[in-house]
């Protein structure tokens, strides 16, 4: 081995964990335009090593380089820099960012094309990999299959020296993943090298030069592909030799009544199915992604709505509600462990026990020694490799958050245990216990349905197969029938069903797409104001003069300010309570140099000093979250109770009238528009531009979006946080001068109702209260409707309370509008990009 070929070198790695040691001085040598597949178990230290090249992981001890060079201050950007790509296990996508933006913001300043190409370009690089979806679509659009394409387009975008691709083939049908092998052998003459984890001996095998395996987090062995049979890998990788990989099948049983049995049952992409299931029987659902096999699953499991009839032991299953399957007797396991699966913030344990509950406690109370012993039980029985029960599952590798999985599911001892892809992720030797499992779960007396993408499996593995297509069962495989071709032809064959379904979605597309983005609400919200405008007019000429219109606007000015910033912490997945009190000390402080009788120098100094103090606060509320990693609703109620003691102190009453010629200047009108809102108006326009087109508000939205995320894409996550809380205390400072223009003296209590008024104005404007999403345009339409209807309140003669009871309704209203607007565009979408899949190139595993 020629060490100037050598492109990726890892010397002696150590990672420790609490109570675990992940890698035990690892060293790995990749060349130059090799395949070089890393196995192991789960928890073996395979995606930890490779979080280590790609800087993402600190290690304790160990030397990396990079094309020779040395990476001496590990991070995402210096390995990138080097030339290393990683498409991780758990996919860093953006969900509330576009697929286009998605692309961009993964790409270093040199290979980011400008705005203009960036659709474009984003369709020419998803191709290379026969990725055909819109890059205008929002990701929560995308199918599993299509998120995982999206993932490695961005690796392959970069043209990197060393690409890591964690699990690539997880979600992809077998046209996907050839044309994901041709792609790699392509670059692979190109001189890049590839370093392929993967549990999946037989891709290994098909694509690898060279093969480590690691165990224990030490390496068992380096060897040559071609010179290593698949059972002496296997020996490697779990410590002992294997003769089988799928137990024996369940013997006849047909004069058995069925267990479960499904009649004419319907639902999103499914229509008129019958099922029957008997005890001990494993049956197996396929067919080509999108074709409804997943949903009739989910529907049996109460988690769509369906109709028609579900009968378990021959009692009739309510539809549409999880609790009652459940309680019924049928268990879910979802395919999605990070987004339905498990708790990460919680204990090995707790996740465990979830769905049992009721046999741990006596009298409502828990007994806890029950649950420690059922779930070491359980753990015990799959092998979950943790340092112990109350380890936090977030720890955990994925493969063992999969078993954990798992072991909630059959803890819950189900009659029926519904099984959505259940070996994703873990390793061969967990596969083999899993499938082990399974089968004696069904000889247990109860059945199993499992749903897999892997058509190898479902031949090893069940005792019928149901393949699916077009939202219906198309053919029943049992006994001899059930193999890889038939699986796979089956579906080929059988998938031309839905043009006309894809066509009417994708008609539909855009018009939904549009309803479920962050425009929607502020042509609501436009609408509303205008209306009201109207409305409130008709009923008292005196509401649309001149001065009431431009006073109306002027106060707004002070509140649309305020919600500009708000909006700023929002979106990177915050909030600051402090606006409020910020704003009144600000009129405050300024009422000490612009009152009566001071020098305009003076009020110069004094408007320096309200930005310094917006700044400070700004900076004391990131310091609290960031450093001190206090939540920020925490930290910034903090701040907001120690400004309002301030605000007091400096003065107890109302005092300091400011200067006539200061007023004046603030209340500034160009016709009836005043200039304050003008400007708040053209800031908005400009922040809004940014935030769609520039890489600082791409940058925003993706720390709100996955803050982790980001950081693995190369994002400034701390310093986009801090400039948010900084900006937000600089936009209220602004908004407090045109509140000290309205009051005109130092008021103390002046803008604490402006904290819970910013929030109601961007959530009005569609802000998501999670982070990731919001439209400045949409906060300032908010702040005009707030007073808006304060001022209409007083033209309609409506009791006062209405100015408190008005917004809290319309956040209301919309927050529902807006969600069910999204939800409908999650599945109108999903089924264009399941029906778009649905084509003979594309055959389920």
């Amino acid at each position: 081995m020629s060490s100037s070929r050598v492109v990726l070198r890892l010397s002696d790695v150590v990672k420790t964990y609490p109570g675990v040691v992940a890698l035990r001085g690892v060293s790995l040598d990749v060349l130059e335009g090799e395949v070089h597949a890393l196995v192991g178990e789960n928890g073996a230290g395979k995606s930890t090593l490779m979080g280590v090249a790609a800087g993402s992981i600190l290690p304790d001890d160990g030397r990396i380089e990079i094309g020779g060079e040395p990476m001496d201050n590990p991070s995402p950007v210096a390995a990138q820099a080097l030339g290393l790509a990683v498409v991780y296990q758990r996919l860093s996508i953006l969900e509330d960012l576009t697929v286009a933006e998605n692309m961009v913001f993964a790409m270093p300043k040199d290979r980011r094309p400008g705005w203009s190409r960036s659709t474009q370009w984003t369709r020419e690089k998803l191709s290379t990999i026969g990725a055909t979806f819109d890059p205008a679509a929002r990701v929560t659009e995308l199918s599993v299959a299509d998120r995982q394409l999206l993932e490695i387009a961005k690796a392959l975008a970069l043209s990197p020296r060393v690409l890591v691709l964690d699990e690539p083939t997880e979600s992809l049908t077998p046209a996907e993943a050839d044309r994901l092998f041709a792609r790699l052998r392509s670059i692979r003459e190109t001189g890049t090298a590839v370093v392929y984890i993967s549990h999946r001996l037989p891709e290994v095998r098909q694509i690898a030069d060279r093969i480590t395996v690691l165990r224990d987090g030490q390496t068992r062995g380096t060897m040559p592909v071609a010179s290593a049979s698949e059972a002496e890998i296997l020996r490697l990788i779990i410590g002992r030799s294997v003769d089988q990989a799928f137990p024996d099948k369940a013997t006849a049983r047909e004069a058995e009544a069925p267990l479960l049995r499904a009649e004419k049952l319907s639902g999103p992409r499914f229509h008129d199915v019958d099922i029957a299931v008997r005890p001990g029987e494993i049956v197996g659902l396929a067919g080509v992604e999108g074709n409804g096999q997943r949903e009739f699953l989910r529907a049996l499991a109460g988690l769509v709505p369906a109709s028609g009839e579900v009968q378990l032991q021959g009692r009739t299953v309510g539809l549409g509600h999880p609790a009652k399957a459940q309680a019924a007797g049928m268990t879910h396991l979802p395919g999605d462990r990070y987004t339905e699966g498990l708790f990460l913030q919680l204990s090995v344990r707790e996740n465990v026990s979830v769905l049992a509950l009721p046999k741990m406690a006596r009298a409502g109370v828990m007994q806890h020694r029950t649950e420690s012993q059922l779930v070491a039980r359980e753990i015990e029985s799959l092998s979950v490799k943790t340092p112990s029960a109350e380890t936090p599952v977030a720890y955990l590798s994925g493969g063992n958050q999969q078993k954990v999985l798992f072991a909630r599911s059959l803890l819950a001892d189900p009659m029926v245990l519904l099984a959505d892809e259940p070996t994703r992720g873990i390793d061969a030797g967990a596969r083999i216990e899993v499938y082990e499992v399974l089968r004696r779960t069904a000889e247990s007396g109860k059945a199993v349905v499992v749903l897999s993408s892997d058509a190898v499996e479902l031949q090893g593995l069940c005792d019928r197969v149901l393949v699916f297509s077009g939202g219906a069962i198309v053919r029943s495989l049992e006994g001899e029938d059930i193999t890889e071709e038939n699986i796979t032809g089956a579906a080929i064959t059988s998938a031309t069903h839905r043009g006309g379904l894809a066509a009417r979605a994708l008609r539909m597309l855009r018009a939904r797409r549009f309803a479920a983005g962050d425009y929607l609400p502020s042509l609501v919200l436009l609408a509303l104001i205008v209306g009201l405008a109207l409305y409130t007019s008709i009923s008292n000429s005196l509401f649309f003069t001149q001065f009431n219109f431009t006073s109306m606007l002027l106060l707004a000015s002070a509140l649309a300010f305020i919600s500009l910033g708000q909006l700023m912490v929002l979106i990177i997945g915050g909030i600051d309570l402090s606006v409020g009190p910020l704003s009144g000390l600000c009129v405050v402080v300024f009422s000490f140099f612009a009152s009566q009788g001071n020098s305009g120098g003076r009020v110069v100094l004094g408007i320096v000093v309200v930005l310094a103090v917006a700044i400070a606060v700004g900076l004391i509320n990131a310091t609290l979250v960031k450093v001190f990693k206090l939540a920020a609703v925490l930290a910034t109620l903090s701040t907001y109770i120690v400004l309002q003691g301030i605000s007091l102190a400096l003065r107890p009453q109302p005092a300091g009238f400011i200067r006539a010629d200061v007023i004046s200047t603030l209340k500034t009108s160009w016709g009836w528009l005043p200039v304050g809102f003008l400007v708040a108006c053209l800031l908005a326009i400009v922040l809004e531009l940014l935030l769609r087109y520039s890489r600082a508000g791409l940058e925003l939205r993706a720390v709100g979006s996955d803050e982790t995320t980001a950081h693995r894409l190369g994002a400034r996550v701390a310093a986009t946080q801090v400039v948010a809380f900084v900006l937000c205390s600089l936009f209220t400072a602004l908004g407090a001068f045109m509140l000290a223009s309205q009051v005109g003296v130092g008021d103390p209590k002046v803008g604490v109702s402006y904290t819970l008024t910013s929030i109601t104005a961007v959530v009005l404007g569609g802000a998501s209260i999670f982070g990731g999403r919001g439209s400045f345009i949409g906060a300032l339409l908010g702040a005009v409707l707030i007073q808006e209807i304060i001022t209409s309140i007083t033209f309609l003669h409506i009791a006062v309370a209405w100015q408190s009871l008005l917004p809290g309704i319309l956040i209301l209203v919309g927050a529902g509008v807006y969600s069910r607007a999204r939800q409908a565009r999650t599945a109108v979408s999903g089924e264009a990009t399941g029906t778009a899949a649905a084509t003979p190139a594309a055959p389920s595993v």
